[in-house]
């Protein structure tokens, strides 16, 4: 019987369909010719995996052992040549990775722990004291235990998995996703250093989770903590910062470099980066904020611990932390009135992205001063 065009067609379509789903097939014959590097690992009869793509390319692709073998043709005939010619030339780079392990195994590599010791010891000239407190905080709290007496090329994927999965499963997402930061940075700086070819965390994504940014005080809910400090037994220093901080918007970390004169209070930004210049910013005095300046003596304020400042917070308005008296204070400035731009400027923000704002843009104090006397509630 002839075959008319259209049924060859449809014959062949329905071949290279079932060719597909079997994909490309190296006969024990076929892989008995592969360099002795392949043959280590392909050592029976095999099927490479077929697909086609939307635009009609095929790819054929071989990945087990580390090993990564790709081709792809426009006809499907032309892949299995295409992909085996693909094969002996991959063959020199499976060498590389087995000369690579051969002498892994051979040199004695350091303990896990000692080299996040060494990572932190190199990151600490170029980081915060804050910063570097709270790594060692980090480690020493919730990976050293974890991975005490195991060598680094000990240290798998599915142990880190672990780990962050434990602080998931706890509900500590922030800690889960700081461990995973610092547990790359060291990862990659042991493949820096040589001590381990590939990273355990090349293959891991961190975690996932909505961050709470905190809230503001509704208006009764200042009122309330008004007279909550007012009335409570913490010592007047405390109250006094408590208040400072409600109608200045500083963070906690900033009250130490606070500065009182001519209209204004200058902090340093705590924001500031490592190897940066220091930088003040004012904020106004407000109207809000004269009322309770009587009350307050800086060189004390100075002198508080911050830890003291967020447990006070904690036991006079349990349902909020510390860092909200900044969020009332920059809701109670735009609420006032005050424009969006300027209110950034007293909070160490940048307004916006744009040139004109971050280089050009300069208000006078007056212009702030006159801004702030909008703060009164």
């Amino acid at each position: 019987m002839i075959a008319f065009p259209s049924e060859r067609r449809e014959e062949e379509k329905q071949e290279n369909s079932n060719t597909l789903k079997t994909g490309l097939r190296f006969t024990k014959k076929e892989i008995k010719l592969l360099p002795v590097e392949l043959r280590k690992y392909i050592t029976v009869e095999i099927i490479i995996p077929v697909r086609q793509k939307p635009n009609g390319v095929y790819e054929a692709r071989y990945r087990a052992h580390g090993i990564n073998i790709y081709a792809a043709a426009a006809d499907f005939d032309q892949l299995q040549p295409r992909f085996y010619k693909a094969m002996l030339n991959y063959a020199p780079r499976v060498a590389a990775l087995d000369t690579q392990k051969e002498q892994d195994q051979a040199r004695e590599l350091p303990p896990f722990n000692a080299v996040c010791a060494r990572w932190l010891e190199l990151k600490a000239p170029t980081i915060k004291a804050t910063t570097y407190k709270f790594y060692v905080q980090l480690f020493t709290a919730s990976i050293y235990p974890v991975f005490n007496g195991r060598k680094v090329d000990d240290v798998k994927q599915s142990d880190v998995q672990k780990l962050i999965n434990d602080y998931i499963d706890q509900g500590k997402y922030r800690t889960a996703t700081k461990i995973y930061q610092a547990l790359k940075a060291v990862f990659d700086f042991a493949v820096g250093d040589e001590l381990l070819a590939r990273s355990p965390m090349r293959l891991l994504r961190p975690p996932k989770y909505e961050e709470r940014n905190g809230s503001a005080f509704s208006l009764e809910e200042e009122r309330a903590f008004l007279e909550a400090v007012q009335g409570s037994k913490c010592a007047p220093e405390i109250k006094a910062a408590l208040l400072f901080l409600l109608y200045t918007g500083i963070r906690r970390s900033e009250l130490a470099s606070a500065e009182i004169a001519n209209g204004f209070v200058s902090v340093v930004c705590a924001k500031t980066r490592k190897g940066f210049a220091e930088r003040r910013r004012l904020i106004p005095i407000t109207p809000m904020l004269a009322r309770w300046l009587p009350c307050v003596e800086l060189d004390k304020l100075r002198a508080l611990r911050p830890d003291a400042l967020t447990q006070a917070l904690k036991r006079l308005a349990p349902s909020h932390h510390l860092h909200d008296l900044r969020h009332t204070f920059i809701t109670r400035c735009q609420e006032c009135g005050v424009a969006r731009e300027v209110v950034s400027v007293w909070a160490g923000h940048a307004a916006d992205n744009t040139q004109t704002t971050k280089v050009y843009t300069h208000f006078s104090p007056e212009f702030m001063q006159r801004e702030a006397q909008k703060v009164k509630y």
